[in-house]
């Protein structure tokens, strides 16, 4: 039996840790020959090479900027699709997502043009479907052509795109279309189907669960239900894997942590998520110093935010907070080069595993903690009045509606809540988002373990 030859392309980043850490490649390497597509270079993937022991080749990818009119139409969609889907589900947050880019005159001036052609498009489903298509087309015939010569030369049966955001990947999208390779994309995270994200389109998609199924539905109906793959997401199972726990004494004494004392983890977001997110760690560490348990606040920073808007706080609370900064590879200047070395992946599942439970302002972190049944709470007020940004804003987006009924988190909803909140989370956890593996299984398929598994075999 013929050899399948797997191209995954790997864009940035973002894919590295959620599949080329996970399994994913022990279980495709099996049966396929493995090639490594990516503008990254090649000693990004020595820690990936060294993980499994598998051949994998590398394939050094060149991407090309998108032209003018292919962004003018693809920004113009975007647009249209967050007004449209903000209508049909009743649910004004969705626009939040659209960010116009503060640059140049031309590109301000493609921004507002894309603004007013999606406008005029907002209300007519079959009008941005339209406008993709014009999008497509405007890519050059020369480009396709160079990556169908690239897709030849692999000898590739099977083509994965790590995830959908990059628009620059569509032309080897449409040359694998025309030379009849299958090709598929996983969708990123939970709450990329509202925010018109899908920048690529392939023959496949990979989904987390049937809440992704049923989002695509209605953020997609363009899109055939076989076309849709039900198969979980690699990047919890590192949480199943028992080799990965260091015993508490032996992350304290790495950690300079106090292994006598509790562990809450405060995690941090990104500066556009949480932009007064210095606000909420200081009325943390400020009502821990204050109250009788013994507790030790571990702050791990958003991974791509290294800015000094924490340092005051740090300082002011250095005998109560203890940081843990994520161990990443930062050597790019640009955020897509940013990925998380394979010593990040034990130190978060040890976070989880040891600390009694997370805080933050709507993060995933909830689910990852959620593997070891550890409670979350999230942060639900303002700690100052801005014009622009809003924890109203953060929980009505649609991702939230997957929540239902479940009492999923607890929830901090003011400042003089924070004492009483987190001695539930210490003394009596069951109290505080009893819920939360309930909420973990409606968002990704369980069982976790298998999920690298039912990605390979849909890849193969």
């Amino acid at each position: 039996m013929k050899t399948k030859v797997i191209a995954i392309v790997v864009p940035d980043g973002v894919g590295v840790k959620n599949y080329l850490y996970s399994s994913l490649l022990s279980h495709l390497g099996e049966s396929s020959k493995i090639i490594i597509w990516s503008p990254l270079p090649e000693a990004a993937f020595e820690e990936v090479k060294h993980l499994h022991n598998i051949e994998i080749y590398y394939k050094q990818l060149k991407l090309y900027p998108e032209p003018v009119l292919t962004r003018l139409f693809r920004e113009a969609a975007t647009y249209a699709r967050l007004n449209y889907n903000a209508k049909k589900t009743d649910n004004r947050s969705i626009l939040l997502n659209w960010r116009r880019k503060k640059g140049n005159f031309k590109l301000r001036s493609l921004y507002k043009a894309a603004g007013l052609i999606g406008n005029l498009t907002k209300l007519d489903y079959s009008k941005i479907l339209k406008l993709e298509k014009k999008s497509k087309s405007n890519w050059s015939p020369k480009i396709i052509d160079h990556y169908k010569t690239e897709l030849k030369a692999l000898k590739t049966d099977s083509i994965f795109f790590t995830h959908q955001r990059v628009a620059s990947l569509m032309p080897i999208c449409i040359a694998a279309q025309q030379l009849n390779i299958k090709s598929t994309t996983a969708i990123y995270s939970w709450d990329n189907p509202p925010k018109a994200r899908l920048n690529i389109q392939t023959d496949f998609y990979l989904l987390w669960s049937n809440w992704m199924e049923k989002d695509m539905a209605i953020f997609y109906p363009e899109i055939k239900p076989e076309q849709l793959k039900i198969v979980g997401t690699p990047q919890f199972e590192f949480y199943k894997q028992e080799n990965r726990i260091t015993s508490r004494t032996q992350f304290a004494e790495t950690y300079g942590l106090d292994p006598n004392k509790k562990w809450i983890c405060f995690s941090g977001d990104d500066v556009y998520t949480s932009p007064h997110d210095p606000n909420y760690l200081n009325d943390i560490a400020e009502s821990i110093s204050k109250m009788n348990e013994s507790i030790q606040l571990i702050f791990r920073r958003c991974p791509v935010d290294f800015s000094e808007r924490y340092d005051e706080v740090l300082e002011k609370f250095k005998d109560l907070i203890i940081p843990i900064d994520p161990i990443w590879h930062t050597d790019s200047e640009a955020w897509v080069g940013y990925f998380s070395k394979l010593e990040d992946v034990d130190l978060q599942v040890n976070l989880a595993y040891h600390c009694e439970g997370v805080i933050n302002l709507g993060s995933t972190m909830a689910l990852d903690f959620a593997t070891f049944d550890k409670p979350c709470l999230y942060l639900n007020y303002d700690t100052v009045q801005d014009p622009n940004w809003s924890t109203e804003n953060i929980y009505n987006y649609h991702h939230f509606k997957s929540m239902g009924n479940l009492e999923a988190v607890g929830w901090i909803n003011n400042k003089a809540e924070i004492s009483e909140k987190i001695n539930l989370l210490l003394n009596e956890k069951d109290k505080v988002g009893k819920d939360r593996k309930k909420w973990l299984e409606k968002i990704v398929l369980t069982p976790i373990e298998d999920n690298a598994k039912n990605i390979a075999n849909s890849l193969t």
